[in-house]
């Protein structure tokens, strides 16, 4: 082997005083070999540990030759750690072969070993050895080995101290890891507040360790007031604040930056603090609608500064003797309204103007004191408010006593979840999930009155603008969630875990539907042309049907029904490809990412149906209502199916279907491993079971239960090789990290499929779910104490939520239907206290297998893999016994779907042929004005049962109408006759039952009663 001292990759970490560090240790070899490290002479005491940081490098033919290393230590009576059973942190044994075989370690990234020392107390080291076990050639780096003690576990009595907020820092948009900020906030806040090492973006402003300087250390710019919801979307009204010790108020955030430690860094919920390497020292505590700040300045500062700055010119800033006030417009612009602000210091300030250099706009607050407290408030309506807000949650109220407040809500938040015997690693990932769910979706309204009376107000981010002013309306309306990811599984665990709050976030995005219209596919905080699907819709359904309590379920309901129903004008609302979808059955390629836009549609027909279902049975429903919403249940129901129209069973994959009907490639051109196109952000094989609602069906297109296992065993054996970029011009990060996760084809690092081991369960074997699952909560939550944590991007909770339904056994497979699909649990005992809910203990015997042996729900056997909502939350005690080997359990009883036999599914047909007529040419974007009957012959005879009517651009619609049929042209019968019909919207598809149906050949629609004139786009008679 051959060993290179110095340089590397970039550290992510610094070296601990007390510990001896190996520094930028560069490896490379064949095969196995072993070399010493320079030695470190300790005598090791209990509670100690070792720790390393190690980069191995993947190699061409991908054998990860490099990830079967250790550094491991010869103690004086010739033993090895390796030898001696030991293992890592995430337990995982410690040896080459066993840290290579757990796949444990990330290439091309680095990585954080621990290993306890107790078992070896007593003992002297006597040499530091790499070994490398490997298959073939391999080449890494090791960094930072250290001897010493571990940190005292902690004890639990405070959840919030479990949480180090910049896990998921350590990414970039070519390789994420989280793509996290370092968010101190409270619950669900209006403002994030956020260190960054770059003061000039709104992107990535803070990288753990990507910018590091020339010494391998961070450089603070700034502590900023940020709204970042994504990356991916940017930033938005960014405010920062920076303490400059120079002579001079430096206002270029590069020339103001100084080096830090993260070791040196508080980054809690509740807390942030910095030591940075100047002398000065900030910290900061949140409130909902602003911050605390507290500097101290060393004694031989030059100079005592606050910068204020923004990431452009779009900014500007006062004061006034009394109050610092000003305003930021940056950064993305879906729905952006200006915000304001008022602050005020502890002391007094002896000069303000202009920062030196930078931007024009930033101003700096020049102190004599050493010590100087900001108490600063923001808000979207304007400066009076700001300072309003400030009266309410920061006036006269010590950093202690923010700081207390903020950890009482994050403790509470967090204390639904109390796992017993669960490792430090895992404790942090747990309240750092919980932590990153709670994060999401923010506040966007503000109290207008008073603490005993309340009144709330918002600027609102989806209505126009007026003199160039956000509009303020009264209520509450909440931003921030990108629904393609979200409704996966961080709604499902608002809507278990905090059913009341949920109710309140819920209303307050179809706030967005009452003010604009629509509900945001990607609220951030307006309507973002962003992602497939309108994913609200099944996410919202999902809640109401499992009992929560929404203010205006019916609002929710239409918000959803609007999605479904509408041919929308603007891209960035409702759904593409309708115009002809809604008639055709499925998105064609003529828009892009046509299947994934399809298939999407379907899982939210799906919950819309259920939840109409359900809301035409509630007495709460007007009675004239409640006719309407069966006939829309039972139509997207039989939507909810059009998923087999995708289906090629020549390819035996969905694939797109171009707008003449048929499949966009041939078998021979179909490349399921080839990415975009028509799949959003991964390909053709993580969409082959995107029919989460159907699980039987899904099936049932693949041959049965056992062809659909045979299809999940491909999918895991196909190894992603990250080269088959098809329709995007670059290897996408995507890409990259579903070949890190190598478990084949499986791209878990993006949520299209966080479902697919779940999907075992319809196959009959559910023991293969258990085992994957089991991989996933071991290997690829790992890396939280370098700022990583996650194996792609943290999207608004919904990755964090997967790990926590799966932790517990259980996962919101069938969004929109009030059940959950059973894994296995993780730990051996763990109590979920829904806030405002009985407490639910699940408990696993042998929690160390992953293998279901049975399970008892209050003493009583669960047979299927699937357990109801209110069977859930009505439990006491769930019992899961586990075990080393697979058993039968769940084999037995199929878990539920919409089909319950061995028929491929069949939805609706129109049964008028496609012609060139406005109203029967598929297409809502032709319209014609009605100014007679509307006659049209079959070419035999059909029984509908439903049919459909679809309004025009211009506000005539008819209102009442007879729909008739006749064997002849001659004789006609009265099939369906409608009064006082209502279509709220332009270009909406409203069905209607038949109410006497019957075969006939001929019929005609005769509009009786209409706003003048009426038009209609299209018409069709389904069966």
């Amino acid at each position: 082997m051959i060993i290179e001292m110095g340089g590397g990759p970039g550290g992510p970490t610094s070296t601990t005083a007390g510990f001896t560090s190996v520094a930028g240790t560069r490896y490379s070899g064949t095969g196995g070999d072993e070399a010493a490290l320079p030695g470190i002479d300790a005598v090791v005491r209990s509670g100690d540990r070792l720790r390393y940081k190690i980069y191995p490098e993947l190699d061409e033919q991908l054998t990860y030759g490099a990830t079967y290393a250790v550094v491991d230590l010869v103690f004086g009576d010739g033993t090895r750690l390796s030898e001696i059973g030991a293992v890592d942190q995430y337990g995982m044994p410690f040896s080459p072969a066993g840290q290579g075989a757990a796949k444990i370690l990330y290439a091309d990234q680095w990585n954080d070993v621990q290993v306890d020392l107790t078992a070896v107390a007593g003992k002297t080291v006597e040499q530091v050895l790499l070994v490398v076990d490997a298959p073939g050639a391999f080449q890494g780096w090791v960094d930072d080995v250290q001897i010493g003690p571990a940190p005292a576990r902690l004890d639990g009595s405070d959840l919030v101290a479990y949480v180090d907020t910049r896990r998921g820092t350590n990414a970039s948009h070519g390789f994420s890891r989280g793509n996290t900020l370092p968010i101190t906030a409270w619950p669900n806040g209006f403002n994030f507040l956020t260190p960054v090492t770059d003061a000039s973006t709104h992107r990535w402003p803070y990288e753990y360790q990507r910018a590091n300087n020339a010494d391998n250390r961070p450089e603070l710019q700034g502590l900023t007031f940020s709204h970042q919801p994504s990356p991916w979307m940017g930033d938005r009204d960014q405010l920062s604040i920076m303490p400059v010790a120079a002579a001079e108020p430096l206002g270029d955030p590069v020339e103001r930056a100084v080096a830090f430690s993260h070791d040196d860094e508080i980054a809690r919920p509740d807390l942030y603090s910095v030591a940075l390497a100047n002398g000065v020292r900030a910290e900061l505590a949140p409130t909902d609608h602003g911050a605390i700040f507290h500097f101290t300045f060393p004694d031989d500062a030059v100079g005592r500064h606050l910068v204020f700055d923004t990431i452009d010119e779009n900014g500007a800033f006062e004061y006034d003797g009394t109050a610092l006030t000003g305003w930021v417009e940056n950064g993305s612009e879906t729905g952006r309204t200006r915000m304001f602000c008022y602050g005020v210091f502890s002391g007094d300030v002896v000069a303000f103007g202009p920062a030196v250099r930078g931007r024009e706009n930033a101003r700096a607050a020049t102190f004599a004191d050493g010590e100087v407290t900001l108490r600063i408030a923001t808000s979207f309506i304007g400066v009076d408010q700001a300072r309003h807000n400030l009266e309410l949650e920061l006036d006269g109220r010590s950093f202690a006593d923010i700081q207390a407040s903020a950890n009482e809500a994050w403790n509470e938040r967090l204390a639904v979840i109390r796992p017993e015997g669960a490792t430090e690693p895992q404790l942090r990932t747990v309240y750092g999930n919980l932590y990153r769910l709670n994060l999401y979706p923010n506040s966007h309204f503000e109290n207008t009155g008073t603490l005993a009376e309340p009144a709330y107000h918002y600027a609102s981010p989806v209505l126009p603008a007026q003199d160039g002013c956000a509009v303020v309306k009264p209520g509450k309306m909440y931003v921030n969630s990108g629904f393609w990811d979200t409704y996966r599984t961080a709604w499902p665990a608002y809507a278990f875990l905090y059913p009341e709050l949920t109710a309140e976030l819920v209303d307050g995005f179809v706030q967005q539907y009452r003010d604009g219209g629509w509900i945001a596919r990607w609220s951030s905080p307006g309507y973002a042309d962003c992602m497939t699907g309108t994913s609200s819709d099944v996410a919202f359904a999902d809640a109401y049907l499992k009992g929560v309590p929404l203010p205006d379920p019916l609002a929710t309901y239409d918000a959803g029904l609007r999605n479904a129903t509408v041919a929308p004008e603007a891209t960035e609302v409702g759904r593409k490809g309708v115009a002809t979808g809604f008639f055709t059955g499925y998105v064609s390629t003529d828009t892009e990412e046509s299947v994934s836009w399809a298939l999407e549609a379907y899982l939210n027909d799906f919950g819309l149906a259920l939840m109409a279902s359900r809301l035409a049975d509630d007495p709460s429903v007007p009675v004239e209502r409640r006719a309407q919403l069966r006939e829309e249940a039972t139509y997207l129901h039989h939507r909810s199916l059009n998923y087999v129209l995708l289906f090629d069973p020549d390819i035996n994959f969905f694939q797109g279907r171009r707008p003449d009907g048929r499949f966009a490639k041939t078998p021979s051109d179909f490349d399921p491993c080839e990415w975009g196109g028509d799949f959003t952000e991964t390909d053709g094989w993580n969409f082959a079971f995107h029919v989460a609602h159907d699980g039987r069906g899904l099936a049932n297109l693949y041959g049965g239960p056992r062809g659909l296992e045979a299809k999940l065993d491909e999918f895991f054996a196909t190894p992603e090789l990250a080269v088959k970029k098809g329709t995007y011009s670059i290897v996408i990060h995507e890409m990259l990290e579903a070949q890190a996760v190598r478990m084949g084809q499986f791209g878990f690092s993006n949520q299209p499929a966080h479902h697919i081991p779940y999907i075992y369960n319809y196959a009959g074997t559910p023991y293969k779910t258990q085992a994957i699952v089991r991989e996933v909560l071991q290997r690829l939550y790992v890396g939280e104490e370098i700022g990583q944590g996650y194996p792609g991007d943290e999207d608004n909770g919904e990755m964090s939520a997967w790990y926590l339904f799966s932790a517990l056994g259980i996962y919101p497979l069938r969004v929109g239907a009030p059940e959950y699909a059973v894994g296995a649990p993780l730990f051996p005992r763990v109590t979920v206290a829904p806030a405002g809910g009985q407490p639910i203990v699940i408990t696993a015997a042998n929690h160390e297998h992953p293998y279901v042996q049975d399970v008892l729900v209050d003493g009583k056997q669960l047979p299927v893999a699937s357990i109801g909502d209110a069977e859930l939350r009505s439990a006491r005690q769930i019992d899961f016994v586990l075990g080393p080997e697979p058993s039968d359990w769940g084999t037995l009883t199929p878990p539920p779907a919409l089909t319950t036999d061995d028929a491929v599914a069949r939805p609706l047909v129109d049964l008028i042929p496609r012609q060139d007529h406005p109203l029967f040419d598929d297409d809502s974007s032709t319209e014609t004005v009605i100014d007679g009957p509307i006659t049209w012959s079959l070419p035999e005879p059909v029984t509908a049962t439903i049919y459909t009517l679809t309004s025009g651009h211009s506000p005539g619609d008819p209102t009442a109408w007879r729909l008739e049929g006749s064997p002849d042209g001659t004789t006609w019968s009265l099939l369906d006759e409608r009064t006082n019909q209502l279509f709220p919207w332009r270009r909406q598809t409203r069905p209607f039952t038949v109410a006497t149906p019957g075969e006939y050949q001929h019929y005609r629609l005769s509009i009786t009663t209409s706003t003048t004139p009426p038009s209609l786009s299209e018409l069709e008679l389904l069966a």
